[in-house]
């Protein structure tokens, strides 16, 4: 697969061969992090398993353990496999419009992970603990947590309590101006749309 981003329970990606997304899971709350970046390319052997897919998050596939990393691709080379994944602009993130939606309302029909190209870069701010990413979107403000796992750890080194788009480009080397926006685990009965990675356009 080709990593786009980690996250609590494994990375996100897409599937090189299917050139569908795909959620890795390797470990729960103890897993070895496997300390990878976006655009790695990975293996993995899956698990067996006899648990039910997840409704809320259908593109989950459990490894038997953290991926190896074979190799990486830049970004113009990655786009081949992002191009078919964006987002159409006339529909709202994920499906579904606001920041939640009721769990017991998902059918695992719908995808869980989406691609999304902003006209303009995004911007974070610290809230306590976490962070949250704003952007705007079909004329919308946009404001949901961010959880890219290296996007954190470098935000967290510099510590400030926000971060416009001119920041987070002399931060990370680009400006972001793409997303992957994500639904999260159920939490007290609803899924909430989050912002996995944000990562740099061709």
């Amino acid at each position: 697969m080709l990593v786009l981003a980690e996250d609590a329970e494994g990375c996100v990606g897409v599937d090189l061969e299917s050139g569908a997304f795909v959620r890795a899971s390797y470990g729960g709350p103890n897993r070895r992090h496997a300390h990878l970046s976006a655009f790695d390319i990975v293996t993995g052997e899956i698990a067996p398993t006899e648990q039910p897919p997840d409704v809320s998050r259908p593109e989950v596939v459990a490894l038997t353990g953290p991926p190896q990393r074979t190799g990486q691709l830049p970004v113009r080379r990655a786009e081949r496999y992002l191009a078919a994944l964006r987002h159409p602009q006339r529909l709202p993130l994920l499906g579904f419009a606001g920041s939640t939606v009721p769990y017991w309302t998902l059918a695992g029909d719908r995808p869980s992970l989406s691609l999304v190209e902003l006209t303009a870069g995004a911007q974070v701010r610290r809230s306590g603990r976490a962070y949250e990413c704003r952007f705007s979107f079909q004329g919308a403000r946009q404001q949901l947590p961010l959880t890219d796992s290296q996007v954190v750890a470098q935000l967290d080194e510099v510590g400030w309590p926000r971060y416009s788009a001119r920041d987070l480009q002399r931060l990370l080397g680009y400006r972001p101006r793409r997303l992957i926006v994500s639904l999260s685990p159920p939490h007290r009965g609803h899924c909430y749309k989050i912002v996995a990675a944000l990562l740099p356009s061709p």
